[in-house]
């Protein structure tokens, strides 16, 4: 589980900016404020895991499409530093504390939409160390803090080398001093794995009345759009999920997923809906829904928010403990009341182990978070940040919770444009 993520040359966050991680994690702040960079910094690293990019961090891929290395630094790095660098702190499943900095700079064909790692430093459990391109070669150092256990790396020496199989994972090779024979290992670095990483992106794809499977399997379970949901629906529907529908108990075994995925949407729309998912003649996937006054209507025959809430529900849902969820722009096309019982879906799944990290602009959402916080969520469980721009550099505040759900410190811009309207009303 990720703990906090550190920026530092990317984008608008010109200075090294960390965003600390929680189960739920919330991203809140003005429009072009630094929000989504976070969420898109561990989508290169994802999508760089998934091809086995060597070296090499992918800006331009199935997940995410940042451009190019010059679009990505900071303009304002000088033309003799332009590197940026990205840092992930957190717990392997196996309980290994880890913490891993890249550094970052162009890679050596400008038209390669990617950055080459030029340094990193890690601490994995009691090995810390560091990997630096002097040249077109990787020196290695290690040292290995367990007892009775030496350092295993020898500096400069022609005999260590490593390569990179993607920035998460390095191939170490060196020469066994007392043995004369060569040591190979891998060492993995991520706390993101694209098979455990669900994305919705702000942009969800509109109803279709025919959904075509999928030709790759790069990129989201769902795709960047949402566009292989009803696919991804159908191989999973008979499948139990462990997270509990609403008016059930927390303890609750759980339901097939398709089950679950109608009780939250009746529960999110205050109402009585039933999906159905068929695939005709192993030509794509449909959709349609029975409502309470009508059945078998297309998703494009209801609401436009029951469509755009369907990708979001069916990721939590297919979810597994241990997976990290990055949701961005939850509420779109939502009403204030189903956006405020959407929130109840991240807490369950927050409480059955997996991170949820959601990019926002609604204050119902945050607010629902707070009253989970009030009705005994630990207020740790929970990191809100509130992001703003000052001269155009990113600028990231935690709200912090007490155990009564309230904001200790509560930053100008956050979410007041309401008291400001009703003092306006007032005057």
């Amino acid at each position: 589980m990720l703990r906090s993520v550190l920026l530092e040359g990317f984008r608008s966050f010109e200075h090294p900016t960390a965003v600390r991680f929680a189960p739920l994690t919330i991203l809140a702040g003005p429009n072009n404020a630094g929000k989504s960079s976070v969420i898109q910094a561990l989508l290169a690293l994802v999508q760089s895991e998934q091809a086995s990019s060597g070296d090499s961090l992918l800006l331009s891929g199935a997940w995410c499409d940042l451009g190019r290395f010059d679009d990505v630094v900071s303009a304002s790095r000088p033309l003799d530093e332009r590197r940026f660098a990205i840092g992930v702190n957190g717990e392997t499943p196996n309980g290994i504390e880890r913490d891993v900095l890249w550094e970052l700079g162009p890679p050596d064909d400008d038209a390669h939409a990617a950055a080459r790692i030029h340094k990193l430093d890690y601490v994995s459990g009691k090995a810390a160390g560091r990997l630096v391109l002097e040249g077109e070669r990787l020196v290695w150092t290690e040292e290995n803090k367990a007892i009775g256990q030496e350092p295993p790396a020898h500096p400069g020496e022609p005999s260590a080398s490593a390569v990179f199989v993607h920035p998460g994972t390095v191939n170490v090779r060196q020469l066994h001093s007392p043995s004369g024979t060569y040591l190979a290992r891998s060492i993995a670095l991520s706390l993101v794995d694209a098979s455990r990483t669900q994305y919705v992106g702000p942009f969800r794809a509109p109803p279709q009345p025919l959904y075509t499977p999928r030709t790759s399997t790069a990129g989201p379970p769902l795709g960047r759009y949402g566009e292989h949901t009803a696919e991804l629906l159908f191989r999973h529907r008979t499948q139990r999920t462990d997270v509990t529908v609403p008016g059930q108990p927390h303890e609750d075994e759980g339901s097939p997923i398709l089950s679950a995925i109608n009780a939250w949407w009746s529960h999110l729309f205050d109402g009585s809906f039933a999906l159905q998912i068929d695939a005709p003649a192993r030509l794509g996937f449909t959709l349609s829904i029975d409502t309470p006054s009508a059945e078998r209507l297309g998703l494009g025959q209801v609401g436009l928010g029951l469509s755009q809430a369907l990708p979001i529900v069916t990721a939590c849902l297919v979810s597994r403990p241990g997976d990290l969820l990055l949701i961005e722009t939850p509420e779109a096309h939502l009403h204030p009341g189903a956006q405020h019982r959407l929130t109840s879906l991240f807490i369950e799944l927050a409480r059955k182990g997996r991170q949820v990290v959601i990019e926002t602009h609604s204050e119902h959402l945050v607010t629902a978070a707070q009253i989970a916080v009030k009705e005994g969520l630990p207020p740790d469980a929970v990191a809100i940040s509130f992001f703003s721009q000052e001269a155009g550099r990113t600028v990231v505040q935690e709200i912090e919770l007490n155990p009564h759900g309230r904001a200790l410190r509560w930053p100008p811009g956050f979410f007041d444009q309401a008291a400001v309207d009703l003092a306006e009303l007032l005057r």
